[in-house]
């Protein structure tokens, strides 16, 4: 009866939205009414910039300081003194800066709501933080306006051309631009893909050159070309509102505040060191550091209206024939749109993640039911710094009858061992429906459910991190 009564569709869960550009890009329409949008004129995720058809192809780009050594590397970061809008700018500038400085991968990351900002305006917090992504060695993972090409052409994977000295773009079966299937002739590839399973959306457990590839011959089998972080592609693989914060282009009345894997796992590439391998004494640490209003910054914004947009403009040097470092950016906005600033500073994201469990909207375990009354069970997750961190998921409940664990095929099997949920990334959702019934032929007494992740994928509970509630059901 109790394995009839409790049920947890995991398969439903709906992942909670945390989520220079400068010429018109054309109209799209399929999830939403896309407006005015403009596109980045310098600058170049799963790209570097200096990467181009003059010098190397397999080179990457470190922020400004770096030297080759390990450790932590502090590049600061300020906004002209004299600059408009400089009061306005601080608040969307450190939280860009929090941002890259926690590094973590989300989802649903595309906001259109009128709430966060308003219609026919940029949101700056949005473009600064595609351009500190610049200044600190990121390029856009798309072709982009420097490829010279036009409309939705952009939007496929970053390459130079090949011996024909042409682009070759064919979308393949499924008609989407930039997704795995695209045939690209003989372009050579710069973007960084997870040689796993070449999807942007997803971070292993280890990023450095074990994991990520530029070489075609590494894609998964049955891949054509590498794809990239456009919210169509995303699309494709099953999310929603997704998309990488190097892909070049927003709208207006658009956020797009969180990085998403591709974003991050570019970075980390980089903080794996001239030798390329995670975990080595050549690993660096990078921190943001804000300095407040000032010029003597590494970075520098500015609505100096040398950019007919936003821009981030760089210079650099060759540590050697593999790896290049900014020697400084300055960032350049154009006062003639309308921005919004957004004057909330962000939480900073947990370092640790944190689950929770209701029953009946309450917490705790002191939860009385009434026999036949009706019993809601609702789990939640913020994964925190562990966003798209692989593990295991267990439910368990503790029963008047025994215990019960969710298997994979998502039903409440009686056990005395454990029994797994789920395997797979740590996503954010919050109040999300594991129970909605009456308790009409549930065994009176004392009941403990317990929804549980680990740090880990190993078919073994762990537990790491837990939440339980405890409620009774009593004779009517």
């Amino acid at each position: 009866m109790f394995k009839e009564r409790f049920s947890l569709m995991l398969s439903g869960l709906r992942v909670a939205r945390t989520n220079g550009w400068a010429q018109q890009r054309q109209v799209r329409s399929l999830l939403l009414l896309w407006t005015l949008l403009l596109w980045i004129l310098s600058a170049e995720a799963g790209v570097f910039e200096f990467v181009d058809e003059v010098n190397e192809v397999d080179i990457i780009t470190h922020p400004p300081g770096y030297d080759g050594s390990g450790g932590e590397l502090v590049v600061t970061v300020g906004i002209a003194p004299l600059s408009p809008h400089a009061a306005e700018m601080e608040i969307s500038v450190q939280n860009a800066i929090n941002t890259w400085n926690q590094r973590v991968p989300t989802v649903g990351n595309v906001k259109s709501d009128d709430n966060i900002v308003p219609l026919r305006t940029f949101d700056f917090e949005s473009v600064a933080l595609h351009e500190l992504g610049h200044c600190i060695g990121l390029a856009h993972p798309n072709m982009a306006t420097e490829s010279g090409l036009a409309g939705n052409d952009k939007n496929y994977t970053k390459a130079i051309r090949g011996s024909n000295n042409r682009f070759d773009l064919n979308s393949g079966t499924d008609g989407i631009i930039g997704s795995s299937d695209d045939l690209r002739g003989d372009d050579i590839n710069l973007h960084w893909f997870n040689k796993e399973n070449n999807n942007p959306f997803v971070l292993p457990e280890t990023i450095d050159i074990t994991t990520y590839s530029l070489d075609l011959n590494d894609l998964p089998s049955g891949h054509q070309f590498a794809a990239n972080g456009d919210r169509f592609v995303s699309l494709l693989l099953g999310l929603q509102e997704t998309e990488a914060v190097m892909q070049q282009g927003i709208v207006s009345g658009e956020a797009r505040r969180t990085l998403t894997a591709d974003d991050v796992a570019t970075l980390r590439l980089a903080m794996s060191g001239l030798d390329r391998l995670a975990g080595t004494s050549d690993d660096y640490m990078l921190t943001l550091q804000y300095e407040g209003l000032t010029n003597a910054a590494d970075i520098v914004l500015d609505f100096d209206n040398r950019a007919s947009f936003a821009a981030c403009r760089v210079t650099g040097f060759f540590l050697n024939d593999k790896h290049a470092v900014i020697q400084q950016g300055h960032i350049s906005f154009n006062t003639g749109l309308i921005w919004f600033f957004n004057p909330e500073l962000t939480p900073l994201v947990p370092d640790q993640p944190i689950v929770s469990i209701l029953a009946n909207n309450q917490t705790g375990d002191s939860v009385m039911v009434l026999s036949g009354d009706p019993l809601s069970l609702d789990v939640g997750l913020d994964p925190g710094r562990n966003s798209g961190d692989q593990a295991d998921y267990w439910v368990r409940a503790m029963t008047p009858v025994g215990d019960f664990w969710l298997n994979n095929r998502l039903q409440f099997i009686r056990s005395d061992t454990p029994i797994r949920a789920h395997g797979g990334a740590l996503i954010e959702f919050s109040a999300f429906s594991i129970l909605e019934s009456m308790t009409v032929g549930l065994p009176v007494g004392t009941y403990t459910v317990t929804f549980a992740v680990d740090d880990n994928v190993d078919h073994i509970l762990d537990a790491t991190y837990q939440s339980s509630v405890t409620f009774t059901i009593l004779p009517r």
